[in-house]
């Protein structure tokens, strides 16, 4: 199976709906992409004022650049790091519930069902 990019955004997701109620799927579905979207914008923002601050600037030096690019990413991978281990130490999964025994069955009484 191809590795898919958008592969973390489907498990937050599924996460999200498996936890909600299912009068609150919508609910759940709309926060999980409006994390999404506000966390995007906020990560490349940061990265941006990471670069800039780091040399990236300075358009005519090309060192410069690649020296606040790097910084930049250098960065993201920190905080995507630290949000890989703050996820792993926060989120649990739930056992599965036990199987429901089944109900009784009548017992035979000698009569059809409809005598």
């Amino acid at each position: 199976m191809p590795r898919r990019p958008w592969s973390g955004g489907l498990t937050s997701l599924g996460t999200a709906l498996s936890s909600a109620r299912p009068e609150e799927g919508g609910l759940a579905s709309g926060i999980v992409n409006t994390s999404y979207q506000v966390g995007s914008a906020l990560g490349l923002a940061a990265m941006t004022a990471v670069s800039s601050a780091y040399g990236a600037k300075e358009l005519g030096n090309p060192v410069a650049l690649t020296d606040g690019f790097s910084a930049a990413f250098v960065g993201a991978a920190a905080i995507a790091a630290a949000g890989a281990v703050i996820a792993w130490l926060t989120l649990r999964t739930n056992p599965a519930p036990a199987p429901a025994a089944p109900d009784a069955l009548p017992l035979d009484t000698g009569r059809d069902r409809f005598g």
